[in-house]
């Protein structure tokens, strides 16, 4: 099978170079809801013309809808947005949030549907689970190795697009907080700051672990993969997505060209594939950050990956990289590459003094006819005086310039002696060239059904104007002093510091207590535990926030502790999800009924937690990046919310110890410190080997508790993570006492002690 190489287009000026370069494909977004808010992108007529270029060229365009999006948006505004680019025939809809994979599902049912690497897809389990709800394609995490990717690949047959060049991005997609919470930009709303750029400080125990030439330790280098295409092919990859859709046409043209060379090669005799020098260094010339290396394909972290030192480009590079793009702009206007934008099409011609012209075109990509159009006109006559030649004729009907088509192959037959009007030959072109556009684009066409309403939809207060619903007049119903509220915890410290706090209805463990051995405190979590299911409380397990292969066997071990811990006590069972690939190995595991899944679920809109909820998994998080008012409008019948923790900003395959250190193979904490002072902890799980980076300020609404009880949430979460166990006790009891009991001393002793942050809750994201 052919592979599909993928071009960015920010413009459409880009993806007519991105055409013309060679490219199969194209992802592109429109004027809504695409994880580039920034570029360049087109408007409806604008991309509707595309669309209709990408049939007649036998190419393809898919959707950037890959943004997580908010219940008005989703309701009241995507289907129509959308509507006119599935009847124009586009390919797929590249997308994150589960809410737009069900509209999308039931309104454009032939609609190719793409999973976004924004939805973190990390292994065969996540993957299967995407494939059953009928998703065409998976864009892996970029953190996958080959060997990960061709494991997907063999266990589900389903499409792999991988990223083979371009900017990377520190975190696993679609897990990033960090511009949203800083800034108040949302990368999963498309609108990223970049904040991975920026220069941090980064220390352990005081020791300063980044000098003067390392000041950038997020700062991902480009990838390249010009080297390894034969490799990625093996693995099972099908399409090789470029990245940079911010950049010009001029950059999207010269890398796709090279990659089409190579790829071409790789088909035609993968086992002499060779690269040459001068291909490399051009792609090096056209843009790189401190130079390249092949992503993760090979290397799961290291120093290699990041440009820590972020140098600028020196004069010398930039008038480089000037003169290329110069270079290629010229190309990208000359009448050989414009043609590559006009589809071929075989023509024949009749002609004879008396009877009507007849002119009939077949595109070259149509191999049964179908698209077959003949149009005829009369004015053909005996010459009278000089007659017109063949050559003539032939010259006459390719001038083509201005339109959608050109002859590759044109067949004329012709009387002697004829007088034929060159306005006629052209009228004759004009009406073929018009049927056979329409033509193409009936064919194109995709069956739209009516908008797939949410009946019975439910909010927390009556229907009308969201104000009604939050305007704190009248008294809270009694269910709403019910609330359970839970603590979570990461370490042993923290259990046996909050176990005894009275007004707490149950504990997550965090899996790591569970199953890593910490020589005599190993087994020590059964006595805490055991005392929580005795005193009639509840007592859940939390997954870790990344599952990959290397932790699979550590994770089914603690699902396994975990329940026969419970079962041996009669007690109740939940297990807290954080990704795709822990829902899929639950359910293959038989225990899907005691999933509650985690805030990076993100059920942003009404329509994503129904999707969820119809698979069995009701019991859900509130996302972190809905405001109180956002949230008033949402059903929180089955949703928790987190009311403390530090957010996790950052979720990573990288190491901070290892691109500045050494690996010391050891779970480890260390400081992230930005140009303004704030610090920022981040901490080392080398047993599953990820870095989460959290927030610099916990997330309080400790006096938010009115408004907390307006959401009628099922229950809410103390989430601790880098406490130390006195620290989490503070906190749960100003928590216990406060909202329980109606006493304020511990709280505002609290408040008095700790810097907290309200998050999201009161200022949302764009």
């Amino acid at each position: 099978m052919r592979t599909e190489l993928l071009a960015p287009a920010g413009s459409i000026e880009a993806l007519q170079a991105a055409y013309m370069a060679g490219a199969d494909a194209v992802y592109i977004g429109g004027s809504r809801f695409g994880a580039r808010a920034y570029a360049s992108n087109p408007d409806e007529r604008e991309l509707c013309a595309a669309i209709d270029l990408a049939h007649r060229l036998g190419k393809k365009i898919y959707m950037t809808v890959n943004t997580l999006l908010k219940d008005e948006e989703l309701e009241s505004e995507l289907y129509e947005w959308m509507k006119p680019y599935v009847e124009a025939g586009l390919h797929g809809a590249i997308i994150q949030d589960f809410g737009v994979v069900d509209l999308f599902a039931k309104a454009f049912p032939e609609l190719e549907l793409h999973a976004s690497t924004q939805m973190t897809v990390t292994g065969v389990h996540g993957a299967k689970f995407l494939k059953e709800i009928g998703m065409h394609r998976i864009v892996p995490a970029r953190e996958l190795t080959l060997e990960e990717i061709a494991k997907i690949h063999r266990a589900t047959g389903m499409e792999i697009e991988a990223f083979a060049h371009g900017a990377m991005c520190y975190s696993y997609s679609g897990q990033c907080l960090m511009s949203s919470l800083i800034g108040g930009r949302s990368g999963n709303r498309g609108r990223c700051a970049g904040v991975c750029r920026l220069p941090f400080d980064v220390t352990e125990n005081g020791r300063r672990l980044n000098g003067e030439n390392t000041h950038y330790p997020l700062n991902m280098k480009d990838m390249c993969t010009i080297e390894i295409l034969p490799e990625m092919i093996r693995a099972g990859v099908y399409s090789f997505k470029i990245e940079g859709r911010m950049k010009k046409p001029e950059y999207t043209a010269s890398v796709v060209s090279v990659y089409r060379k190579y790829l071409d090669l790789c088909e035609e005799n993968p086992e002499h594939y060779h690269v040459d020098p001068q291909d490399y260094q051009r792609l090096m010339d056209l843009f790189n950050r401190d130079g390249f290396n092949h992503g993760c394909y090979y290397d799961r972290n290291g120093r290699k990956l990041i440009a820590v030192k972020n140098e600028k480009m020196s004069n010398s590079r930039a008038l480089t990289a000037q003169k290329l793009t110069e270079e290629i702009r010229g190309q990208l206007h000359d009448r050989a590459n414009l043609q590559k934008l006009q589809a071929g099409v075989s023509g024949s011609l009749y002609l004879a003094a008396g009877q009507p012209a007849v002119l009939t075109v077949i595109p070259d990509l149509d191999e049964t006819g179908e698209l077959c159009c003949s149009v005829q006109a009369d004015g053909v006559q005996t010459a009278q005086k000089q007659a017109v030649t063949e050559e003539r004729v032939r010259a006459q009907l390719n001038k083509t310039g201005g339109s959608s088509f050109f002859f590759s192959r044109l067949d004329i037959q012709m009387e002697d002696g004829l007088f034929v009007p060159m306005q006629l030959l052209n009228e004759l072109r004009r009406q073929a060239f018009g049927q056979l556009e329409e033509k193409i684009r009936e064919s194109a066409a995709e069956k739209v059904l009516p908008f797939p309403s949410e009946s019975g939809k439910e909010t927390n207060g009556t229907p009308g104007d969201p104000s009604e619903k939050i305007s704190g007049e009248g008294r809270l119903p009694e269910e709403y002093k019910k609330t359970k509220m839970y603590v979570s915890v990461e370490t042993l410290d923290q259990l046996q510091s909050t176990v005894k706090v009275s007004g707490i209805d149950g504990f997550y463990l965090s899996s790591e207590l569970l199953t890593f051995n910490r020589g005599k405190d190993g087994e020590a979590w059964k006595k805490s535990a055991g005392a929580i299911l005795a005193s009639g409380r509840e007592l859940y397990l939390m997954l870790p926030y990344m599952l990959r292969d290397n932790s699979e066997e550590t994770v089914r071990q603690a699902i396994e502790t975990y329940v026969s811990f419970v079962d041996g006590h009669g007690a109740q069972k939940k297990i807290l999800v954080r990704n795709l690939e822990e829902l899929g190995l639950i359910r293959e595991l038989g225990f899907g009924a005691f999933v509650k899944l985690d805030a990076g679920f993100y059920t942003m809109n009404s329509r994503a937690a129904r999707f969820y909820a119809e698979r069995g998994y009701a019991d859900n998080t509130m996302p972190l990046e809905l405001n109180f008012r956002e949230l008033c409008v949402r059903n929180n019948g089955k949703s928790e919310l987190i009311v403390y923790g530090r957010a996790p900003m950052m979720i990573s395959a990288h190491c901070l110890k290892k691109t500045l250190d050494h690996c010391a193979r050891e779970n480890s904490r260390l400081v992230m410190r930005d140009r303004k002072g704030a610090a920022f902890p981040a901490e080392c799980h080398c047993d599953a080997c990820y870095n989460i980076i959290y927030n610099s300020l916990p997330t309080s609404l400790l006096h938010e508790k009115e408004a907390c009880d307006r959401l009628n949430p099922v229950s809410v979460r103390l989430q601790f993570t880098v406490e130390s166990g006195q620290e989490a006790l503070m906190v749960t009891k100003a928590f216990a006492d406060s909202w329980k009991k109606g006493e304020t001393e511990a709280a505002e002793e609290l408040s008095s002690k700790m810097e907290t942050t309200k998050g999201h809750f009161r200022r949302g994201v764009e």
